[in-house]
């Protein structure tokens, strides 16, 4: 999934549960679960390339410019850190595409073949609209119930 779905569904849980290490331990399985949903994340596939760097560069501006404005001041900063948390799993990921030893340190390479090859297998044979779409409805959704 793109940044934002897993962020905003870091801010809702920081929304509604106040306590620190529950919240932190539903928003990184809370990454899990939403990477199960069949989507599509990238362009032209898992590789540095100028379209997945503007990608990501642009929606994590939508996810922080929509922490600022959804978030009340009193816990904006909690909701950051839950936010980061919920996007967690795919950080971890980030030192292979610059360094491909990474993926295969024995526990980085389960991690690695666990959270793409197995959880997101489904993503890649769709085409934009339809991975992009319960992405979309998630963030809309989320939009709605953080703003109220």
């Amino acid at each position: 999934m793109l940044i934002t779905p897993h962020f905003l569904t870091g801010l809702a849980i920081a929304k509604g549960i106040p306590e620190a290490a529950p919240a932190a331990i539903a928003a990184v399985s809370s990454h899990f679960v939403l990477d199960a949903v069949p989507h599509r994340d990238t362009i032209g596939g898992h590789h540095l390339n100028t379209a997945n760097i503007l990608l990501v560069a642009g929606d994590g501006l939508l996810a922080l410019g929509l922490w600022w404005w959804l978030i009340p001041e009193s816990i904006r900063w909690y909701a950051l850190t839950l936010g980061l948390a919920a996007n967690a799993p795919d950080f971890i990921e980030i030192p292979g595409l610059f360094w491909p030893k990474w993926n295969a340190i024995p526990l980085m390479k389960q991690f690695h073949v666990w959270h793409t090859d197995v959880l997101q297998y489904a993503r890649e044979p769709r085409g934009w609209f339809i991975g992009l779409l319960p992405q979309g409805l998630l963030v809309g959704g989320l939009i709605y119930l953080l703003a109220h």
